[in-house]
């Protein structure tokens, strides 16, 4: 079981640093869409931005909650 729970923890840990590394992606296309159809009469890049930048919150907080998985998961298999 020590081992099923310390597994987990390390799939934890690398499925946050996954999603690290896709916001970093996402902060690419921001500055792409700023940079492509900034300005847009049609706020049309605000918008794309506003959600890709609500994508990022969101990873931010599933990248957290992994990690905050991984850690109890530690603990748990530390009293095993």
């Amino acid at each position: 079981m020590r081992q099923q729970v310390a597994a987990l923890s390390d799939r934890s840990t690398k499925l946050s640093q996954q999603l690290v590394a896709m916001k970093q992606n996402f902060t690419v296309t921001i500055s792409a869409v700023q940079g492509t159809i900034g300005g847009s009469a049609r706020r049309t890049d605000q918008n794309m931005v506003a959600a890709l930048q609500a994508a990022e919150k969101k990873l931010d907080e599933a990248s957290a909650a992994l990690l905050q998985v991984s850690s109890e998961g530690k603990k748990f298999a530390g009293t095993l």
